[in-house]
Formats: structure tokens, C-alpha cells, sequence
């Protein structure tokens, strides 16, 4: 855990670092899609959940050779949702939304060169490893219409990281523990370092176009959980960013 920090630590040092005329900062927005493939030890299917979002964040691109080699650090924050209907019985609905957010820090060794003279296109391409740190991944089950003549309007709530159940009254109490059933137990870790890259290009200097794919390579389960099954995480993006 020690020597996980430390490399987080030494990427924000990197990103902070290199402000002469071979740095250069970004800020980039990206659609994001992910998900996470759960394999049971005993064999079978993995069971697959899909999520969509949003990343938002700066990088620093830092020149080694040239205009050929650099590294690229950087920072961001990703917000994945998930919601759907699960139920519509007589005028009561019940509605499933799941949500996960994650600091992200990537350190990209990246490669270019001209399409075009005088970097008016350029192609590159870009790998290396991104340090995920978990933020919240909770899943929310709200409900609310009639039932036999009764308003019915709650949720309830669950905390993949801490293991905590909350719900909007007493009622919804035990409705809460019967359905996750999770023993007051946390399912996930907060922690991961995916590996990936992609291919990008950078139009008239400014304007950064990229596309890439990162995989997980810890285990998000914990304990008990973990001795059984392996679940991993992997996030294909488009994004669009201007160089400043």
C-alpha cells in the first residue's frame, strides 16, 4: 500500500514539474464505458455489469526527444452511472441506480510525429499504467407510487466500499437487509492500476482528439469474497481535449 501511494505520489510531482517551453498542458473531457467481469473460481460464465459516464481532467505533456518521445501525466475525475426500471406492479415503481466515481492519475509514455508540417496533424500514440483510487460505488434502489392503497416513497442504498446500508425510514429497514445481503461487509476495494493506451491526434497545435482502453488488473474484491471470485474492470474512452 505504501509503494502504491508512493508512485501516486511521484505522478502529481511529475505532473507539477516541467514548466518550460517543452511542457505542455491539456484539458481534456471524455465519454467513458465500462465494465466489470466478475469470474467465479469455480468456473462458469463471468458475469458482466456495464457502465457509462464521463471523465474530466488536465495532463502535462512533458517532452523527452524532441517532438517524437514525452511523457504525459495527468489527473481526473470519472463518474459512471448505471440506472434502470426493475419493477412496475399496479402503479408502484422501483428503479436500480448504480454510481461509481474514481480519481484517476495516468502515466502515459507517448510517441508522435507530423502528418502535416509545422504540427498542423499529428499522429500518436500513447501507453502506460493509470492509478484508480475509488471515490463511492453505491447502489441505490428507490421506490415510489401506490399499493394496495398505501403511498409508498422511499429507497434505499448500499455502500460497496464501506459496507453500509442506509434507507430512508424504518420501514425500509429490513427491506434494505434482505436485499443486499451483505452482512454489514464491504464488496470492494478502493484501490487499482489498470494498464492500457490508445492512439490520438493533435489538429492545428491546439485541438486533441484521442481514443484508447485500460484494464484492471486488481482484484476489486475483498475478503472473504475474494477467496472465491475475481472481478476486473475495463473502460474504453473517446475523448476531446485543447492544449493550452
Amino acid at each position: 500500500m505504501k509503494r502504491f501511494f508512493s508512485v501516486i505520489i511521484l505522478a502529481a510531482l511529475i505532473a507539477a514539474a516541467g514548466t518550460d517551453a517543452f511542457a505542455q498542458f491539456g484539458v481534456n473531457v471524455s465519454y467513458m464505458n465500462s465494465n466489470t467481469w466478475t469470474r467465479s473460481n469455480a468456473g462458469g460464465e463471468p458475469a458482466k455489469m456495464n457502465t457509462n459516464g464521463f471523465a474530466v481532467g488536465i495532463d502535462h505533456n512533458i517532452r523527452i526527444v524532441g517532438n517524437i518521445l514525452s511523457i504525459q501525466p495527468g489527473i481526473y475525475y470519472q463518474h459512471l452511472l448505471k440506472s434502470e426500471d426493475i419493477a412496475e406492479i399496479s402503479g408502484l415503481a422501483a428503479r436500480d441506480t448504480y454510481m461509481e466515481n474514481y480519481l484517476a492519475i495516468p502515466v502515459y509514455l507517448k510517441v508522435g510525429f507530423n502528418i502535416l508540417p509545422k504540427n498542423i496533424l499529428r499522429l500518436y500514440v500513447f501507453a502506460g499504467p493509470t492509478f484508480e483510487v475509488g471515490l463511492m460505488a453505491s447502489n441505490r434502489i428507490s421506490v415510489n407510487g401506490s399499493l394496495l392503497g398505501q403511498n409508498v416513497d422511499g429507497e434505499i442504498s448500499y455502500n460497496y466500499y464501506s459496507g453500509k446500508i442506509k434507507s430512508s425510514s424504518e420501514e425500509f429497514n429490513s427491506l434494505a437487509e434482505n436485499y443486499f445481503q451483505t452482512d454489514g461487509q464491504g464488496q470492494y476495494g478502493r484501490f487499482d492500476i489498470m494498464l492500457g493506451g490508445g492512439v490520438g491526434l493533435q489538429v492545428v497545435r491546439f485541438l486533441d482528439i484521442k481514443v484508447g482502453y485500460d484494464y484492471g488488473l486488481v482484484n476489486r474484491l475483498k475478503g472473504t469474497l475474494a477467496e472465491n471470485a475475481t472481478a476486473n474492470r475495463g473502460q474504453f474512452y473517446v475523448g476531446v481535449g485543447i492544449r493550452l
